[in-house]
């Protein structure tokens, strides 16, 4: 996967290019928790971190507004 070697690369860029791709998103319509949710959905099929790492990434690297939503 592409998003998880650039991860791997630039882990400092994750939270900006993650918040990025969320604002592109919202230009479609897609609100931010959907994307946030799709995102995490595609790092937990394709990627080689479990999924207790992954989780914990997107919890740093998504804006709260990508975020799950507490119900």
């Amino acid at each position: 996967m592409v998003l998880d070697r650039y991860v791997q690369r630039k882990p400092d860029r994750t939270g900006r290019l993650l918040g990025e791709t969320c604002l592109d998103a919202r230009a479609l319509e897609v609100d931010p928790e959907t994307m946030g949710k799709l995102i995490r959905r595609s790092f937990l099929l394709d990627s080689k971190p479990d999924e207790e790492t992954i989780n914990a990434l997107l919890d740093m690297a998504l804006p709260p507004s990508a975020k799950p939503s507490e119900s």
